[in-house]
């Protein structure tokens, strides 16, 4: 079973990451929001959906995103930042309180970041190594600007 970064750990993949719009959905899938759009009434119950780079947030506005366990956010390379204005509107804008999950092309160096602006797990493309990835897992033990868990600055935190 593929394995990935969640809340700090190595564990297993449950979840079935469909990329190919021929694969059949499942209780376990996380399908393209695009597609879930335009066949939800046929495609039943799955764990969740996943956004393309260029998608945006703004379709997701009158959907009750709680039904998802998992929202995924797909970087294509590690050069493209779209996905983390889209994981911190997802969690301040449309209060999707579940699992965000970075996809794809990020780097271990991202971590920290991708922590930061919301990010709970981490499914890397397979020629990262995870255990090297998770010693980057949470970096700084303080930053001086505020993130989505904690809004106020250092001076404000004292």
């Amino acid at each position: 079973m593929p394995k990935l970064i969640k809340n700090g750990a190595i564990v297993d993949n449950t979840y079935n990451w469909l990329q190919d719009e021929e694969q059949a959905v499942t209780a376990d899938s996380i399908v393209a929001a695009k597609r879930w759009l335009s066949e939800k009434e046929t495609m039943g119950s799955i764990a969740g959906i996943w956004l393309e780079a260029g998608d945006g947030v703004e379709f997701l506005q009158d959907v009750d995103l709680s039904q998802f366990d998992v929202i995924g956010v797909h970087f294509p390379a590690f050069t493209d930042g779209r996905g983390f204005s889209y994981a911190r509107l997802l969690k301040e804008r449309l209060n999707y309180q579940g699992e965000i999950r970075a996809l794809g092309h990020f780097i271990p160096d991202q971590l920290g970041y991708l922590l930061r602006v919301g990010f709970s797990s981490f499914q890397f493309s397979e020629e990262v190594d995870l255990e090297k990835a998770l010693a980057l897992h949470k970096p700084f033990t303080i930053a001086y600007q505020g993130d989505v868990t904690d809004p106020r600055p250092l001076f404000l935190r004292r």
